[in-house]
């Protein structure tokens, strides 16, 4: 488990029906979230000053190394740590100035009875089948930034462990811990995972050229992500299904660029 802040909250016990626990696909009630919409808007608003904060960074250095002018890829990694390192003083920000509560255990960073290695398992499971469902809607192939950032070995490995370990972290924190939540409370279960799902693939869409393929493929991971979240009222196995579903396409890059 990740260290946190002092242990200030307790989470509410989720009672199930003798249905439910019989019932392998049951989704629980989601515990309530404490957060609103205006710290929605908050916190929106902090990422994107913290998101013009880093651009005017790499406008600096640009103007001091020039070369950086043509090919930005070296800053690519480091602005990528640096705006998780924002995301998180966002988070520590609101929930403990507005509320006196601790970041991870607030967005569902708790365990659960699951056993972890069957999400393990399952997630490069998920990619083939996301990967199939591609196929069948004819993905064209774009080009990625990526491309250009896996170019090195030493760039690769950096790019592997930060897309198997960080950024399933801090996506799953701000998509199935802070916004489905949300939602669910607004909308329902099955509509705040889906629409949570949509934004998630939105997301990534830029990543691709805005092909809607990729959008669909990703978003169709993030409702399995999202029932996930909702059955077990908690981020950390869908954290781990989605650090080992992005592992399997890192070990598949890793084959065609440097195989």
């Amino acid at each position: 488990m990740l260290p946190d802040e002092p242990d200030e909250i307790t989470p509410a016990p989720v009672i199930e029906s003798e249905a439910a626990k019989l019932e392998p696909f049951a989704l629980k009630s989601p515990a309530e979230p404490f957060w609103n919409y205006s710290d929605l808007g908050l916190i929106t608003g902090l990422l994107v000053a913290s998101v013009v904060l880093i651009l005017f960074g790499v406008g600096a250095l640009a103007l001091i190394k020039p070369a950086l002018r043509n090919d930005p890829t070296p800053l690519l990694l480091p602005t990528q740590f640096l705006l998780y390192g924002f995301i998180y003083l966002c988070f520590r920000l609101v929930f403990g100035l507005r509320y006196g509560k601790p970041v991870f255990r607030s967005l569902g960073w708790r365990p659960s009875e699951l056993k972890l290695w069957i999400v393990a398992l399952a997630g490069p499971l998920l990619a083939i089948a996301v990967s199939g469902l591609a196929t069948l809607l004819h993905t064209p192939k774009v080009d990625s930034p990526l491309d250009k950032l896996t170019e090195t070995p030493w760039s690769f490995a950096i790019f592997g462990v930060m897309a198997v370990t960080i950024a399933p972290l801090f996506e799953e924190m701000i998509f199935r811990g802070f916004l489905q939540p949300l939602l669910s409370r607004t909308f329902g279960v099955v509509a705040g995972i889906l629409v949570t799902a949509a934004l998630f693939g939105a997301l990534h869409a830029p990543e691709y050229s805005w092909a809607w393929q990729y959008a669909v493929a990703v978003a169709l991971a993030g409702v399995v992500f999202g029932w996930l979240r909702a059955r077990t009222n908690s981020i950390i196995p869908s954290t781990v299904m989605h650090g080992c579903y992005n592992a399997l396409f890192v070990v598949a890059l890793a084959v065609q660029k440097h195989g």
